[in-house]
């Protein structure tokens, strides 16, 4: 079961890789009217920490957080999937990702009830649950503002998608403000960001090259900023990584406060 995971986690990944922001590891300018393109797999290791605040039916609010590592992410993982496509042509270039994550029973903390009255509670978790599905599409365009034989830059700009699930299972005991101690709730959210930012990679002589990602943006939600940077070595048709990404979230008030992800990445890279 589990090798099936960590199949279903690397194709996710493989996918997945794609939301590593890909960089091109190729170097130097390129032909003005030919196109390169470059597709990745990868396996990110991200915790996952995330904060919400769900509508109870009968009015009032339930809040829970989730802190989960890698290891909680495999053993839960129900499925997952990732891609990404980029092409350069000349200075210009843009990059297609999505990435598509669903957990089932992770361990959550119910840290507060507010009933219909506003009166505020703090039970006993004794166990409560919740699964995530989580989908994020990003879309950017490119143009370089650097190239040389050794290094590329480019400035970005595009849109973000975060489309998210959470369905919560509590189980409580002490006071929990005329609420029933087991029950369920459940909650989407769809939100999109504009980002800029900038990526780009400086040789370090022979085949390796040190290779960076950043950007940060807003309007659906208050503030996100995602930044990677790692060491490539490149090869005839393609390239390997070894990455630290982060990616953030600061939600408006709401359902989501905030959500994490961040760990380290290992991406392959074709380039035809």
């Amino acid at each position: 079961m589990k090798k099936a995971k960590w199949i279903g986690l690397s194709a996710a990944a493989g996918a997945m890789a794609t939301l590593a922001l890909p960089v091109s590891a190729q170097t130097g300018a390129m032909p003005a009217d030919a196109w390169a393109w470059r597709a990745t797999a990868y396996l990110w290791m991200p915790a996952i920490k995330s904060t919400t605040q769900l509508d109870l039916p009968d009015g009032g609010t339930i809040s829970e957080s989730t802190d989960t590592t890698f290891s909680d992410i495999l053993s839960k993982l129900k499925f997952a999937f990732a891609g990404t496509l980029e092409g350069r042509r000349g200075p210009w270039s843009f990059l297609g990702d999505a990435q598509y994550l669903n957990l089932g029973g992770l361990k959550s903390n119910v840290h507060s009830i507010s009933g219909p009255t506003g009166i505020v509670t703090v039970p006993i978790d004794t166990g409560s649950r919740s699964n995530l599905k989580q989908f994020l599409g990003t879309f950017e365009g490119g143009y370089a503002v650097l190239q040389t034989p050794g290094a590329r830059a480019d400035i970005l700009a595009g849109v973000r998608y975060v489309g998210v699930k959470v369905e919560l299972s509590w189980h409580l005991s002490g006071p929990t403000g005329g609420l029933a101690i087991e029950g369920g709730v459940e909650k989407t959210i769809n939100l999109f960001d504009g980002v800029v930012g900038v990526r780009g990679n400086t040789s370090l002589g022979g085949n390796w090259d040190f290779r960076y990602y950043a950007d940060a943006g807003g309007s659906s939600s208050r503030f996100t900023w995602q930044g990677l940077a790692g060491v490539g070595y490149n090869f005839k048709g393609g390239d390997v990584e070894l990455a630290y990404r982060y990616l953030g979230y600061d939600f408006h008030s709401g359902p989501l406060s905030d959500l994490k992800l961040f760990g380290p990445q290992i991406t392959v890279g074709l380039k035809f």
